[in-house]
């Protein structure tokens, strides 16, 4: 299955106008997307999308479902799992397994957990403080020392 993204007008039932839409314009459009709940269809079909800027924007939302959260935590780009690390939904919801695997993936994930530590839900901040206090990077130490 291959998603197309377009911009379709419609007059009194009838389509005047289709026209595919560049990855930008889906990243622009994915970007302000109200980030509530009733805007999660839409997110689920974003997260999908093969450029790595659509993915982003959709990270960065925090009202995001648990089920487009588990296809981006398994993302294979960085850049979209930094921002994912940064939600609302992802501190709900992300398994201590989860928070664990990307602490060790990346220095600014884990100075992101570290700096704030105690907001995940799901996981056990003294067995997260345990593991970054074995880091050998000094930042990560020091957005837990930064942490309140």
């Amino acid at each position: 299955m291959t998603l197309v993204f377009k911009l379709v007008i419609d007059d009194g039932g009838k389509e005047v106008f289709s026209q595919p839409l560049s990855y930008d314009s889906i990243s622009t459009i994915a970007s302000s997307y109200e980030d509530a709940k009733e805007s999660n269809d839409f997110f689920a079909l974003a997260a999908q999308h093969p450029a790595t800027t659509v993915r982003e924007c959709v990270a960065c939302k925090d009202k995001i479902s648990e089920e487009v959260l588990s296809m981006l935590i398994s993302d294979k780009s960085v850049p979209v799992l930094r921002n994912l690390v940064r939600t609302e939904s992802f501190k709900e919801n992300a398994s201590a397994a989860d928070i664990e695997r990307l602490i060790h993936l990346d220095v600014e994930i884990a100075q992101n957990i570290a700096g704030d530590l105690d907001s995940y839900q799901r996981a056990d901040s003294n067995k997260l403080c345990s593991i970054i206090l074995k880091m050998e990077d000094p930042s990560i130490l020091a957005s837990l020392a930064g942490n309140y």
